[in-house]
């Protein structure tokens, strides 16, 4: 079986990789728009195996990448993190069609970022889909499903790391499936309801600074949400404060004001939020390095009183 690969790191590679180790027939990778920071990384790893890859520049809808595409005779196409939409005329080419791993339990978290929403949201499990791609985002039948349970102190890294292997494990499953004759499932999903999304975080710094007007549970989930590819921000003395972990505690904080530190010790400092204290245990000052909050207080003496703002004042 004749498999097209399209990939962005780290997904792609991993997912590459797995599917290399089990012997199966990569005929070409398709990387990123040649302008993409990770074009040459997925080239190179494409390179290494002796595969070749086949680019467009823009948009997989030029039509010279999709006779060159057609060219190769793919029975697969697999598609490991991707941003661009891949057009009908593409879709239609394999004669098994686009297979796609996505890092949630669909329909719920449809978007480029489930690991960050999974965990702000509070949810206990996520998981991985394997889907058939149609011609709209993460809307495509299921092949199958699998779960994975959230933990406690799971970052955005930690959840990013766990489910790009999980993922590999199910697409490359998937593909033996296939290779052996089976039929694969093909569980419609329901495009109509109401579900959770997942859009991108982190394009626009705003996004990723703390609204200490929301209360504490939530600012710590933000700030493990965020970690380690953004740090959930801040400013202090009009120095902008990335927070990498913390605690909170729902104590009632209604007569203070939401930023405001509430309490300082030699170990650790409070801040108010609409509901509750958070607590930071791990926190970076402008771009010096990441340091534990006893540092922190020890290099800045912060005072009761004093706000932790989202604009400098």
């Amino acid at each position: 079986m004749k498999i097209a690969f399209f990939g962005i790191p780290d997904l792609g590679i991993i997912c590459l990789n797995t599917i290399m180790a089990s012997k199966k027939n990569v005929i070409m990778v398709v990387p990123p728009a040649a302008v993409h920071p990770s074009h040459s990384v997925m080239v190179n790893t494409a390179n290494s195996y002796g595969i070749p890859s086949v680019i467009f520049q823009k948009t997989p809808k030029e039509k010279d990448f999709i006779n060159k595409f057609r060219e190769y005779e793919p029975d697969v196409a697999v598609v490991a993190s991707y941003n661009n939409l891949i057009p009908q005329e593409l879709l239609e080419i394999p004669k098994y069609g686009f297979i796609n791993c996505h890092p949630a339990l669909l329909p719920n978290y449809r978007g480029g970022n489930p690991y960050f929403h999974v965990i702000y949201n509070g949810e206990s499990k996520t998981g991985t889909t394997i889907h058939y791609m149609d011609n709209s985002f993460d809307t495509g039948d299921i092949i199958l499903q699998e779960e994975m349970k959230i933990e406690a102190n799971d970052t955005l890294g930690l959840l990013f790391n766990k489910l790009n292997h999980q993922g590999a494990r199910l697409l490359n499953d998937v593909l033996t499936r296939l290779d052996n004759g089976e039929t694969l499932p093909r569980i419609p999903q329901d495009k109509n309801g109401s579900y959770k999304t997942a859009p991108n975080i982190g394009q626009d710094e705003e996004s990723t600074f703390i609204d200490w007007n929301t209360d504490a549970c939530h600012i710590e989930s933000f700030v493990r949400g965020l970690n380690p590819f953004f740090g959930a921000k801040s400013y202090f003395r009009n120095c902008k404060v990335r927070f990498w972990s913390g605690l909170y505690n729902l104590s009632s904080s209604k007569s203070y004001t939401p930023g405001t530190i509430v309490n300082v010790t030699k170990d650790n400092i409070a801040i108010a939020t609409k509901e509750g204290f958070f607590v930071p245990t791990s926190l970076q000052l402008e771009y010096f390095l990441i340091t534990d909050i006893k540092d922190f207080i020890k290099r800045t003496n912060p005072k009761v009183g004093e706000i932790f703002t989202v604009m400098p004042v």
